[in-house]
């Protein structure tokens, strides 16, 4: 009887060619290399000024190309919230951001921060936005947090003059009627509101909700 012959070594031959192809394709042809930035979800930042803190090396393959360190330095940025990078194969790398939202400003040595809902940092402007209250408070700190927790719960009617926090305990309000209000921390904004709305009625001007 004939033997026959293991195709094994053949087929482990034809994997390895295979590879060689295949990463050949991904990381030296001309076929997968990064050409273009398709950029979307901005408004307040430019596609300049993505593409330069993105900084993809355009005429390198998209296999070589690391979407997480690009995310990394894209949300370094403070107005971005949330970066999403991807390869758009054959030839795109695809970015979508999420900006933050300001609602208020905090004033600085070196200008106004402006403060998200999160009462963190989303950009540096030099002159406050028309219709955004500033707050006297550490930007990115606990005093700003509860500040902006403060500032969420208050109706509009209010009209605002100031706001401040040295801590995140020391929250106070003043308003346009001259009525000022303590409220301590942020923490259950929108009770305080009503009880400081209870005794603004009775004709209160010094209020202190904080307990």
């Amino acid at each position: 009887k004939k033997k026959r012959k293991s195709k094994g070594p053949w087929f482990v031959w034809l994997l390895v060619v295979l590879s060689v192809v295949a990463w050949w394709s991904l990381y030296q042809s001309k076929w997968f290399i990064a050409q273009e930035v398709s950029i979307s979800g901005n408004s307040r930042l430019t596609v300049e000024q993505i593409t330069a803190t993105a900084a993809v090396p355009i005429g390198n393959s998209l296999m070589s190309i690391n979407p997480g360190l690009i995310t990394e330095q894209l949300q370094a940025l403070p107005e971005i919230k949330v970066a999403t990078v991807e390869r758009g194969w054959p030839h795109s790398i695809l970015i979508t951001v999420t900006e933050r939202t300001p609602i208020a400003v905090a004033a600085t040595v070196s200008g106004y921060n402006l403060i998200d809902e999160e009462g963190l940092n989303a950009g540096v402007v030099a002159v406050p936005p028309a219709g955004l209250i500033v707050i006297s408070a550490q930007p990115d700190s606990p005093a700003m947090t509860n500040a902006i927790a403060a500032l969420a719960a208050i109706p509009a009617e209010w009209a605002i003059t100031g706001l401040s926090a040295t801590t995140q305990d020391s929250v106070v309000v003043t308003l346009g009627n001259g009525v000022v209000i303590t409220f301590g921390s942020g923490e259950r904004a929108a009770d305080k509101v009503e009880v400081a709305q209870a005794l603004m009625e009775k004709g209160y001007t010094v209020i202190n909700v904080s307990a």
